[in-house]
C-alpha cells in the first residue's frame, strides 16, 4: 500500500490500531503546546461510527468528504478529510 492509499484508509480499514495511529499522529502535528485542534481518541470514535454509518469501501475521498458534509453531523471526520485532500502527497 504506498502513501497516499494508506492516508485514505482511514475510514475503509478495518484495523481500528491503525485508525488510533493515525488520529493520534495528527492530534500531534496539530497540537500547539497544551492546545488541541483536534482530539485523536474523539475523532477515532467519530470516524469509526462514521465508517459504520456509511459504506465506504470504493468511495473516492471526495465522496466521502461530499457524504460527511451531506449528513453535518461529524465535524471531526470533516475536518480530517478536508486536511488529507488538501495535503500533497
Amino acid at each position: 500500500m504506498n502513501k497516499k492509499e494508506q492516508m485514505f484508509c482511514v475510514l475503509r480499514c478495518v484495523d481500528i490500531s491503525f485508525l488510533k495511529e493515525k488520529c493520534l499522529n495528527l492530534e500531534k502535528y496539530l497540537k500547539h503546546d497544551n492546545l488541541l485542534d483536534i482530539d485523536g481518541f474523539d475523532s477515532i470514535s467519530e470516524l469509526n461510527i462514521l465508517r459504520k454509518i456509511i459504506g465506504l469501501e470504493n468511495d473516492k475521498p471526495i465522496d466521502i468528504l461530499n457524504n460527511i458534509k451531506r449528513i453535518n453531523y461529524f465535524p471531526k471526520a470533516y475536518i480530517i478529510y478536508r486536511i488529507m485532500l488538501i495535503i500533497l502527497v
